[in-house]
């Protein structure tokens, strides 16, 4: 029996899952992740399962074909400024360029409330670089890629003896139109991975060689300043898990949806971003598949954040240019919108004496105050405990117990600043972060002219099956559906994406492209390609198991931003560029309107890309039979009064112990069904039916 492990971080649980070669799932266990030491958290987590299949844990990783992990290490330098002392080496006289950056860094990454009420915007701050480690050389290429000014040498050893002095960790390098001609970029790297050998160096025209001067420098930098702690993590963790017994490269999932293998994040270490959400995104398609829905808004509420994602024709979206805390990077990503609404988001009073709840998290040390953990401030999981939803005995399955008298402590020290009593103070906050998540579920949709009515809702993550059905009630979404495994479901779904490679190159072109031009378009997908199968062969992947498909970045003339076109068809036929263009106004005009297209403006192509995968193992669900009449009473294991916001009071509610619920059986609200690792709240507006997977369905009734 071989094993398949999916492991996702989170902000304060790290979760495994675990598949075997028949596609099944054999368990799923969590452990509190450990900020100081994330690999002793993954470890921790194995062993967890391992516990849970009664075996050792050494013996589950020797059966182990595939380790999959998806990290938080990358996102968290960046965010938290955590990462190493970084320098940039770029064409004399545009050192300012990546400070400069452009007037839309004021507002990327921020929401449409931030800018509207803010009197005063800035750039990142504090920025990821400083000015005096940013070095101009001497050297110039123009945009056809002939060398106008040679590349100074003598300046060159002069910034190798500066980075030596000051100590730096990290290089980025990124000439202007370096994309163009390699050469100058190339020598640079070379020199300095000779003088300092143990410096990380990263060099534009392997990370984005497309057009963008700042967007360019950006993507490098911010790939150098996280390099070496994602490169240390990954290392330590591959060391870890040899020693334990795994015998196979490691897998890492990667921000666009797919896998990839350590020797790629070593160079790449930003394809890592947002991997645990991403995941979760993947795991979501193919549950929709499997239930034919094509049409998906992914919720994943964890400890830290409340992460939310669009699936829409059975596709998700994908960011071109996506923000990493005010930082645009030409790293293409699954378009996950996150804010800090967790189980671990903290309550809290502010300069006004108004209750807020988040973005503040407790994370796993200390935790929550019921915690026991030495955690004094109140959380959303304080709140479900005292609001009666959670069980101080049945938390993560009866692994964890829960200190209710801590909890309410900590909630009547907010009660008492604002004068209310504990339940008003709690059924606030559950309200308040409510609120927040509604208005990112609708930014998400409504933002983009999608109606979230035409949707249905997966709702993941271990704290999200609480909240999910106010939130849904909030947009008009009439069905949810909790998986069985929600409380890891991010984990499970890097088990589904498969390995997955992109290249890309810039190509400027308008309508109608001369032949040459066209001819050269079709000669950069071959390259970029031919470029994907080296990996593929290193990665010893059978050529029969690769898929290519190609895409074309277009817009309309003038206009800033561009569309990935799928290119299905073969370029060679007459009528391939009035197709190509004819696909570029269909998507155009299902974004923006349908008379928003208008062609006489002019169509141009940006860039090229090229994503190459292979699939890997698939968890294969099997449906029991649904039995008719199935009584779930045979479940409920207590009854008890847990606060609604809908009544302002007390109603009695039957808990259902989730692992006695079959296929069949059905549920009405108030109820709480306690699963492993999630809780699933009913109001009385909702109902529920468990299907032959063992999910949950969930109904609302109309307002």
């Amino acid at each position: 029996m071989s094993y398949y492990i999916g492991i996702d971080i989170g902000g304060t649980f790290t979760d495994c899952a675990v598949l075997d070669d028949t596609g099944r799932i054999v368990t799923i266990a969590k452990s509190p992740t450990r900020k100081d030491d994330p690999d002793e958290g993954v470890i921790n987590a194995v062993t967890a399962a391992a516990r849970r299949m009664n075996i050792e844990p050494g013996a589950l990783l020797k059966d182990c074909r595939f380790f999959i992990h998806g990290c938080t290490v990358a996102t968290n330098a960046i965010v938290e400024r955590k990462g190493v002392l970084t320098a940039l080496v770029t064409t004399r006289g545009h050192e300012d360029a990546i400070f400069i950056g452009k007037a839309s860094q004021k507002v990327a990454g921020r929401s449409e409330r931030d800018m509207i009420h803010q009197s005063h915007l800035d750039k990142a701050d504090p920025p990821i670089i400083a000015r005096r480690h940013v070095i101009g050389i001497s050297e110039r290429i123009d945009s056809h890629g002939e060398v106008v000014v040679a590349l100074n040498e003598d300046e060159i050893a002069q910034a190798i003896a500066l980075l030596k002095r000051e100590g730096v960790e990290s290089v980025a390098i990124s000439f202007l139109w370096s994309f163009v001609n390699t050469a100058h970029e190339r020598r640079v790297q070379e020199l300095i991975k000779k003088a300092l050998p143990g410096l990380f160096v990263c060099a534009s025209h392997e990370l984005a060689p497309v057009l963008g001067e700042y967007e360019r420098a950006s993507t490098t930098v911010a790939n150098a300043y996280v390099g070496p702690k994602l490169v240390g993590y990954i290392d330590r963790l591959e060391s870890r898990l040899a020693k334990a017994g795994y015998r196979f490269p490691l897998l890492l999932a990667h921000c666009m949806g797919g896998l990839t293998t350590m020797q790629e994040v070593r160079s790449r270490p930003l394809l890592t971003l947002d991997s645990g959400p991403v995941s979760g995104v993947l795991g979501a398609r193919f549950f929709g598949e499997v239930y034919g829905e094509p049409n998906i808004i992914c919720a994943d509420m964890g400890g830290t954040t409340f992460d939310v994602a669009l699936i829409e024709q059975g596709r998700y979206i994908l960011e071109e240019e996506p923000v990493i805390d005010r930082y645009t990077c030409l790293i293409p990503k699954v378009a996950v919108e996150s804010i800090g609404a967790g189980g671990g988001s903290k309550v809290w009073i502010d300069e006004n004496d108004l209750m807020r709840v988040g973005p503040q998290s407790a994370g796993a040390e200390p935790g929550p105050a019921c915690y026991g953990n030495g955690g004094s401030d109140p959380t959303v999981t304080d709140v479900n405990l005292v609001l009666g939803y959670v069980s101080p005995e049945g938390f993560l399955g009866g692994e964890m117990k829960l200190d209710r008298e801590s909890a309410e402590r900590a909630l009547d020290r907010v009660a008492a600043s604002l004068g209310l009593g504990r339940m008003e103070t709690a059924a606030g906050a559950f309200k308040i972060v409510n609120a927040h998540m509604a208005d990112l579920m609708r930014r998400t949709s409504i933002d983009r002219g999608r109606d979230p009515r035409d949707f249905v809702l997966f709702a993941y993550g271990g704290a999200g099956a609480i909240h999910i059905a106010y939130l849904a009630r909030e947009l008009g979404i009439s069905k949810i559906y909790v998986p069985s495994f929600a409380t890891v479901f991010s984990a499970l779904g890097m088990l589904t994406g498969g390995i997955l490679h992109s290249a890309e190159r810039s190509l400027s072109a308008s309508f109608p492209v001369a032949p040459a031009a066209w001819r050269e378009l079709g000669a950069v997908f071959e390259q970029l390609e031919h470029r994907l199968n080296d990996i593929f062969d290193q990665e010893e992947i059978e050529p029969a198991a690769r898929r290519y498909q190609r895409y074309v970045q277009m817009k309309f003339r003038l206009q800033p931003r561009a569309l990935p076109v799928l290119v299905n068809d073969s370029l060679d036929h007459d009528d391939a560029q009035e197709q190509l263009i004819a696909a570029f106004e269909r998507q155009y005009s299902g974004l923006y309107g349908a008379n928003a297209s208008y062609r006489d403006a002019g169509v141009e192509i940006v860039k090229c890309r090229v994503d190459g995968s292979a699939a890997t193992v698939l968890p294969k669900l099997v449906a029991e039979d649904i039995k008719s009449g199935a009584d779930a009473a045979a479940a409920i294991v207590a009854q008890r009064d847990i606060y609604l916001t809908e009544l302002d009071g007390y109603a009695s509610a039957a808990i259902y112990a989730g692992e006695r619920l079959r296929p069949g059986m059905k549920i009405a609200g108030p109820a709480v069904v306690e699963r492993m690792g999630d809780t699933i709240l009913l109001p009385t507006f909702a109902s529920a039916q468990v299907d032959g997977f063992g999910n949950i369905v969930l109904n609302l009734a109309s307002r």
